[in-house]
């Protein structure tokens, strides 16, 4: 298929169309884009008259590329790109400390670290606006979903920049009241307990395989996708949990058992000393440093 060369289109529709391509949603397309489903619709329309062609097939499930998207896509994402690349270069003129940034990180590191640090933090930089993103699967930050990010794996490829910035323990708890009734220790790996485990989806996590390995012989009796909802079947005394020890509040610790994971900042090289980039860098830096020992397990 080819098209022509006199064609043209308008850039704005590109986005759109694929920002609907990664969600195959209507609703969360606008809901990411900060627009209307009906304008949504409508960019798509512009850009399939524009180019001749029907981009998506729609169904109740929602939008799937056509055999004609899928062979210009791969074009869309390298305009994407480069039109990324020439914003992250131009923001280095700005000198000010102001603008968005947007941190990509785990729920409990935002909800038990970031979030209460940043009043003081933001009382420093009035001009500056955080976005928070804590969805269990990270942002990807190749497609700059996020300026920033806080994971516990480093980058294997990218044009990234990423520092280590301390270490995370994990361990088996449970409430008191499970432990009154089960076995005192993981005899028999685990046979005649219950688990709380991850959904499905979510197996593949590095606590949900961890769990795995330490108590194959243990049933599953209940699942959730995200970490609170976990901590909450375990005080209810549901079985053992495999979380992040300084979570861990009135769970009792079971067994010596303990998973130590990196933490890493990261960040795009190529805006890594913009300065909104550069001071909420550090403030992460130091955030993290100061609740090192809160974060290894140290009591």
């Amino acid at each position: 298929m080819s098209f022509e060369k006199s064609k043209t289109i308008e850039w704005g529709d590109v986005p759109v169309f694929l920002t609907l391509a990664r969600l195959g949603t209507l609703t969360a397309t606008a809901q990411r884009l900060k627009m209307a489903p009906s304008s949504v619709s409508r960019h798509i329309e512009h850009l399939e008259q524009d180019l001749g062609v029907a981009l998506f097939q729609r169904s109740p499930q929602g939008y799937v590329l056509t055999e004609s998207a899928q062979s210009i896509i791969k074009h869309a994402e390298v305009a994407e790109s480069a039109i990324d690349d020439f914003i992250r270069q131009s923001s280095g003129f700005a000198q000010d400390v102001a603008g968005t940034v947007r941190i990509a990180l785990p729920e409990n590191f935002a909800t038990q670290l970031v979030i209460p640090a940043l009043p003081v933090f933001q009382t420093q930089y009035p001009d500056l606006r955080i976005e928070i993103v804590s969805n269990v699967r990270m942002a990807n930050l190749t497609r700059r979903e996020a300026d920033i990010a806080i994971r516990l794996l480093r980058p294997n490829y990218g044009n990234f920049v990423a520092s280590r910035i301390g270490q995370m323990e994990s361990g088996l708890y449970a409430s008191s009241d499970y432990l009154a009734t089960h076995p005192a220790d993981l005899v028999e790996r685990g046979t005649g307990h219950m688990c709380i485990g991850w959904d499905d989806t979510l197996l593949d996590f590095p606590l949900a395989r961890w769990l795995e390995q330490i108590v194959p012989a243990g049933k599953t009796n209940f699942t959730a996708s995200s970490l609170q909802s976990q901590i909450e079947a375990a005080v209810a005394g549901l079985g053992l949990v495999a979380l992040p020890s300084f979570l861990a509040g009135n769970l009792v610790r079971f067994g010596q058992e303990r998973l130590l994971q990196d933490i890493y900042l990261i960040s795009h090289s190529d805006i890594r000393w913009v300065p909104r980039i550069d001071v909420t860098m550090t403030f992460l830096h130091n955030l993290f440093r100061d609740a090192g020992k809160k974060l290894a397990g140290a009591t």
